[in-house]
């Protein structure tokens, strides 16, 4: 008797789980637009900045290797402006565009952010970077793609103008049938 009720029980703690788990695949699933696909990735990127006329706006040029969960391996190429505040206080501000590249060459997913940038108090080499990404098209599957994702990127100034970064994605991209 004791032998079924450890069965029963953890067959009752399996169908549990079961149903949580779809009830939150279901609920995940409904928010997705028709046509879409989510989309992950990780990418290791370098960068230099650059002042502009303006001294309170700088550009960021970045270059790096990307894994992305709908393209395979790829490179970035990303350009931003980093806008920094009038006065203490407020945040700095960041805005551009950037596009993957598969590796074999045969799609591009483009894409604009923005987003802000948070130096780390325990050392002001070290920045956190948050970006609302919007997808704006490319080529090949991706020529007519839209969609949106959130990237979270640590950044490490290396010299006062270069550095390196770490950045994930997390987003779907809606293609055209």
């Amino acid at each position: 008797m004791k032998n079924f009720e450890i069965s029963r029980t953890v067959t009752l703690a399996a169908v549990c789980a079961a149903l949580v788990f779809a009830s939150v695949s279901v609920k995940a699933a409904d928010t997705l637009p028709a046509n879409a696909a989510v989309l992950r990735a990780n990418a290791g990127n370098t960068f230099v900045l650059a002042p502009t006329p303006d001294p309170s706006v700088f550009k960021i040029t970045a270059d790096g290797v990307v894994q992305v969960s709908l393209l395979g391996n790829c490179t970035e190429h990303a350009d931003v402006q980093v806008h920094f505040p009038a006065s203490l206080g407020q945040p700095i501000l960041l805005s551009g565009a950037g596009t993957l590249t598969s590796a074999d060459g045969s799609a591009t997913l483009q894409f604009t952010v923005t987003g802000t940038a948070t130096p780390d108090p325990a050392n002001p080499a070290f920045f956190n970077n948050n970006y609302q990404a919007t997808f704006t098209g490319g080529s090949g599957a991706f020529a007519s793609a839209t969609g949106v994702a959130q990237i979270n990127e640590l950044v490490k100034f290396n010299s006062p103008s270069a550095g390196t970064g770490t950045w994930t994605m997390k987003g779907y991209v809606v293609s055209v049938p």
